[in-house]
């Protein structure tokens, strides 16, 4: 059986891959391991003693934590007491290779026996540029070249520590073999021992009844054992055999022959499994990846997987890199789904709300593909199709946030740029997951050709966009009445683009139109078809920039003071062609909303998104900034924004020909809006953002988060998401869809308790309906030999319903236990709450690469 490990982003090795490439004492078996662990003792690892560690690893050169530099704490792994130091030679030679250096040796005594025997004892050390000796008797062959070394043999290379008590040497090949041998990889933290260690010149070694270690020294919780272990450094691949995994000293795992690869080479073979289970301690899903190295520059993985209730399946991914594509290709298949359901699940297939898929095949496919590095031409595909909406809820055991993932992409792109000109061409529709929330279009195609020149300090930009609205394959919903048609959108202006010390004065003009050719077959008989618009806009943004130094708390800051004024002119022409189109009054609207009202928004010449509607406004906007900048960094360390827009008349183009019903859009101001960030030292930021209504006296819309980690990885973060009545719009249903108040915080952390235990947490509240969204909490246990992380979850599990909030039950609430042990060096027995986290905690990635 061979194995490998993985390199890249998508395939890592583990910290036994890169622990075995140093130099040419090398070993590295890992395999097809299947392990199965209840909880660790760790009580009693906990009870063992630095003092103890360090009296079994000083002639290991292990050195505990409170004796460490600086510089060597900073790149010891989080979790360790200590690590292996090498003692640092000084001597002239300490750096040459050997090949180039002279041998020097010093003994208590030496003598000669005959013409060719030299034998020297007591304290016996011998150099040979970086590699050294020292033993308590060596007796060497003048004549053969080679020695006898006996009594507390040490032989050190860089990185490399050897123990022994018998060895012999060739001085000239440098074959070797030692007997009883214990050895120390510094850099990987590996060490071992083996009865024999045999050495074949620079590119051989054999281990005969060997075994290794990542844990600290008098801590063997886990070990991996072989009878022989061949490593060919030339062909950078091994041979194991009779390959064990123990716990304590109990054999888990036992694989006859292994094939490995050595240094970061990848190699065809088996990868270490993955399993989760479920609060019955049945095994939820498992999978055994094999990974398929095809070429330098293109390999698979081949990952058969069981999962619990569906049966089993396979998923494949397929990685090519050439000069200038970079390409991956996924695929899973499920045959015969077994259907074994909840009783939630069965109730609402009763009920019409979900399909049943017994004895149906699952499938998912994508295809990722990126080009054009280092050209002006770019190309991107992000394409996936699955065979059914309820795929990812039912084979991603970590729960589907359609808030996050609420739909299924198909969208190729290819774009080409000038030194004035960007010209770009876009296929793109969407499979939407939430039933409520189907987009009824796809883009075939979206052309852009976007123009931009400078012109001393004026700016001319030219933006055109062609899209063909066609209908979406997947829409489900009737299509009697849905329009489809091409549409043209222009945009030219003209900016005097000036900036100045005191601040910047930027008038501008524009022309923007917007064409359609409408399919004639939704229409009604007095639509016009061919509806165009052509409007004028002016406008022109003035700002000051005012500074102080001032002090605070000590340090000293420059504050700063900007006030800022935005006109905005846009005419008014009459939309009225886009309204009440067909038989049941649809509109146009193929991609356009009204923006949340923010801050930043002030300062747009658009309150749309999207490209069916032409503003009509008439309006001031008026902000103040302040800010305070470190005087002795140049950080920004606070912001702080408040404004408002000032408007001359009525609005009258809406999205939905509704602005009658809403007397926002004839009220002479806008809500405030306020806006605040800021960075307390290098750990902790915050932001917020406010829409404040001061004629109803009721906040409109909130967002806060705060952000902490500091370099201990202590991490806390916090967010508010608050929006007063939101009102989502679909194009083929003016109704809104969320009809409720959206009013949310989530909380979580990752807090080390001490330098091996961590506190984990999470809290995702809706205040609006009072529901626990996800919560969970648990425990970290993290040193040099192992990982294991316990987490208690209750989650509310989603239904592809965009009012399915309202509508929860407690039966909506999956609950559970989990477990992940991670043997350092060897692999995870699950990654399922590693995945779960990376979802759920900012930071968490951050902390997971340090630990590498």
């Amino acid at each position: 059986m061979a194995v490998a490990t993985r390199t890249s982003s998508l395939f890592r090795p583990s910290l036994l891959a890169v622990a075995l490439a140093e130099l040419r004492q090398q070993l590295r078996p890992t395999g097809a391991l299947v392990l199965s662990l209840g909880l660790l003792t760790m009580p009693a690892l906990a009870d063992e003693s630095s003092q103890k560690q360090t009296e079994s690893g000083r002639n290991l050169d292990w050195v505990p934590m409170e004796q460490l530099t600086e510089a060597q704490k900073a790149a010891m792994p989080s979790g360790c007491c200590g690590a292996y130091v090498s003692p640092e030679r000084t001597d002239p030679d300490a750096k040459l290779e050997p090949a180039n250096a002279s041998v020097r040796a010093t003994a208590d005594s030496s003598e000669t026996q005959g013409q060719t025997t030299v034998i020297m004892s007591g304290d016996v050390q011998l150099t040979q540029g970086y590699r050294s000796l020292n033993a308590d008797k060596a007796v060497f062959n003048q004549a053969t070249r080679e020695a006898e070394i006996t009594g507390d043999i040490e032989i050190r290379e860089p990185g490399l520590l050897l123990h022994a008590e018998q060895a012999q040497m060739q001085i000239d090949s440098g074959d070797a073999t030692l007997e009883n041998a214990e050895f120390v990889l510094y850099e990987s933290r590996i060490r071992g021992t083996a009865e024999s260690l045999k050495k074949f010149g620079s590119n051989i070694i054999v281990l005969s009844d060997s075994r290794f270690t990542s844990c600290e020294p008098d801590s063997n919780l886990w070990s991996v054992a072989g009878s022989e272990v061949k490593i060919n450094q030339e062909k950078r691949y091994g041979t194991a055999k009779h390959m064990r995994i123990n716990i304590k000293d109990i054999p888990v795992m036992y694989s006859p022959y292994l094939r490995f690869p050595v240094g970061k080479d990848r190699l065809t073979g088996f990868l270490f499994p993955s399993m989760s289970f479920d609060s019955d301690t049945v095994i939820e899903d498992f999978s055994l990846p094999f990974y398929w190295n095809m070429a330098p520059n293109y390999d698979m993985l081949i990952t058969p997987r069981y999962i619990d209730q569906h049966g089993t399946g396979v998923d494949t991914e397929f990685r090519h890199m050439s000069a200038q594509f970079d390409t991956i290709i996924n695929g899973a298949f499920l045959a015969d789904d077994e259907g074994d359901y909840s009783a939630r699940e069965l109730e609402r297939i009763e009920e019409g709300l979900r399909e049943d898929y017994t004895g149906k095949d699952r499938w998912l496919y994508s295809l990722n593909q990126t080009g054009g590095r280092g050209q002006r031409w770019n190309t991107t595909i992000d394409y996936t199709e699955i065979s059914d909406i309820d795929y990812l809820r039912d084979f991603n055991r970590s729960g589907v946030d359609t808030n996050r993932q609420p739909n299924i992409a198909k969208v190729a792109t290819a774009s080409y740029r000038t030194d004035n000109w960007l010209v770009s061409a876009k296929a793109q529709e969407f499979r939407v997951l939430v039933e409520e929330s189907q987009i009824p279009y796809r883009e075939l195609p979206r052309i852009n050709a976007d123009g931009s020149y400078r012109l001393g300090d004026w700016l001319l930009e030219l933006n055109n966009e062609y899209v063909n609205f066609d209908l979406n394959s997947f829409y489900e919903l009737d299509t009697t009445n849905t329009l489809l048609g091409e549409r043209l959108r222009t945009d030219y202006g003209l900016t005097w683009d000036k900036e100045f010390a005191w601040g910047f004065f930027k008038p501008g003009a524009a022309v923007k139109t917007l064409n359609y050719q409408l399919d004639s077959g939704a229409l009604n008989e007095t639509a016009n078809d061919s509806p165009s618009l052509a409007v004028p806009q002016g406008s022109l943004d003035m700002g000051l920039f005012f500074e102080r130094e001032t002090n605070l708390f000590s340090n000293s800051f420059i504050q700063t003071l900007e006030p800022r004024v935005f006109y905005f002119y846009s005419d008014y022409e009459d939309h009225s062609e886009l309204y009440n189109l067909t038989a049941n009054n649809r509109y146009i609207n193929f991609d356009t909303s009204e923006l949340t009202f923010t801050y930043s928004q002030l300062f747009r010449e658009s309150r749309f998104s999207g490209g069916d509607r032409i503003d009509d406004a008439n309006q001031v906007a008026v902000g103040l900034s302040s800010a305070l900048i470190s005087s002795s960094t140049g950080i920004e360390r606070l912001r702080m924004s408040i404004g408002q827009i000032y408007y001359q008349k009525d609005r009258r183009v809406v999205v939905a020909n509704n602005a009658d019903e809403d007397d926002k859009y004839s009220r002479r101001d806008s809500e405030l809006a306020g806006q605040i960030s800021g960075q307390i030292g290098d750990s902790l930021r915050f932001t917020s953002d406010v829409a404040y209504d001061h004629k109803n006296a009721h906040l409109t819309s909130a967002s806060a988060s705060l952000n902490y980690m500091d370099d201990a990885y202590r991490i806390f973060n916090l967010s508010y998401r608050y929006t007063r009545n939101p009102q989502m719009i679909n194009p083929s249903n003016p109704v809104p869809i969320l009809e409720s108040t959206l009013d949310q915080l989530d909380a979580s952390m990752i807090w080390p308790v001490n330098d091996q235990w961590s506190l984990i947490a999470r809290s995702n509240y809706d205040f609006t309906y009072n529901l626990e969204l996800d919560t969970f909490a648990g425990l970290e246990y993290n040193d040099c030999c192992y990982r294991i992380r316990l987490l208690g979850r209750r989650w509310l599990n989603f239904d592809y319903n965009a009012n399915f909030l309202k509508t929860a039950t407690q039966d909506d609430y999956d609950q559970g236990f989990f477990v992940d042990i991670q043997l350092k060096g060897l692999g995870s027995i699950s990654e399922r709450i590693g995945k779960l986290l990376d979802k759920a905690i900012i930071g968490y990635n951050a902390r997971e690469e340090s630990m590498r």
